[in-house]
């Protein structure tokens, strides 16, 4: 038999995957009301997120999550826990909340875990109390399981809740954290490397957790890189590397007005061994200029008054003016 008639004839036998999937979404209420705690979870989520062609429905949801957690399902529980935690599907209640977390993390749920440590630790989930002995069991079952972020807040639970701050037990999950990929991590042991506070004062091993953390995105990171590099306080003054994270800071979708200027500043002016490019000044202080801010304005008007880069075209120069003068300063 030819390959195609073969293909064709095994289409009419065997169901396709989006037929199988769309079988399997017409019989998943029926499946919950067997009254198996599984299909009621998958069920539920089907409702809660609008899954297989259901409409949302989190009333309906909340009812079949609830099914499922009273007979023990650990996603169940932990969904409610979100649900409640978050007020989207019911009123935020954190006792509910704290109360579902609890039965999911008993069970062994990292993310509730982790979510259970935070009531417990933080002031503001009221009428919840903290309880730091509570919050470090929890924060030590999370990350012993390696949970999202948990080997960071565990780290940093033993630094900034306990007083004096427990560097001993904070710094090794910190550090933990960080090898395992968490930016925050990264930043906040480099800031201790580099400040000596915990651990032995290493300006260079400070500076590469930081530089790490910076490269993954960390916005904190490079602002600090930016600066740190520049003034030269908490790192050898370097222009080049302070230029580097200006211009990521200032070529980020939606970048600070100060970073514009400031890269727009370095080229203009010249800084160190960074010789002045008015071309490439004029890029950022166009960009913004667009956005309203009159050291731009008044800058474009020099460049275009003078012919920096550009040839000399005094219209546009006043048209500049004009702008600038009606900046706010």
């Amino acid at each position: 038999m030819k390959r195609a008639a073969l293909l064709m004839l095994l289409a009419l036998i065997l169901p396709s995957a989006a037929q199988a999937e769309r079988s399997g979404c017409v019989l998943m209420k029926s499946a919950a009301e067997s009254g198996d705690p599984a299909r009621e979870f998958l069920y539920a989520q089907a409702l809660y997120r609008g899954y297989c062609g259901f409409k949302v429905d989190k009333k309906s949801a909340l009812q079949w999550y609830r099914k499922a957690a009273d007979k023990g399902d650990m996603q169940a529980e932990h969904a409610l826990g979100e649900i409640y935690f978050s007020g989207d599907g019911a009123p935020t209640d954190y006792i509910a909340a704290k109360k579902w977390y609890l039965k999911a993390a008993e069970q062994g749920d990292g993310p509730s875990q982790l979510r259970l440590a935070y009531l417990y630790a933080e002031k503001h989930f009221q009428p919840l109390k903290p309880d730091y002995s509570e919050a470090e069991k929890w924060f030590r079952k999370a990350a012993e399981q390696n949970t999202e972020d948990a080997q960071f807040r565990l780290g940093n639970f033993y630094i900034n809740y306990r007083h004096p701050p427990d560097y001993a037990d904070g710094i090794p999950w910190l550090t933990k954290a960080a090898q395992g990929g968490n930016r925050t991590a990264m930043f906040d042991l480099g800031r201790l490397q580099l400040a000596g506070s915990g651990v032995p004062k290493d300006v260079s091993g400070g500076l590469g957790w930081i530089a790490k953390s910076a490269e993954g995105g960390m916005l904190e990171a490079q602002i600090f890189l930016a600066s740190a590099y520049a003034d030269g306080k908490q790192a050898p003054k370097d222009e080049m590397k302070s230029l580097k994270w200006v211009l990521v800071l200032a070529n980020a979708p939606s970048p600070e007005i100060f970073y514009l200027d400031r890269a727009g500043d370095i080229f203009f002016d010249g800084w160190g061994p960074i010789p002045k490019n008015y071309p490439s000044a004029k890029v950022y202080y166009d960009r913004a200029a667009l956005r309203g801010d009159k050291h731009a304005l008044e800058r474009l008007v020099q460049i275009y008054k003078d012919g920096l880069g550009v040839p000399k075209d005094e219209k546009k120069a006043e048209e500049y003016a004009a702008r600038a003068a009606a900046a706010l300063p």
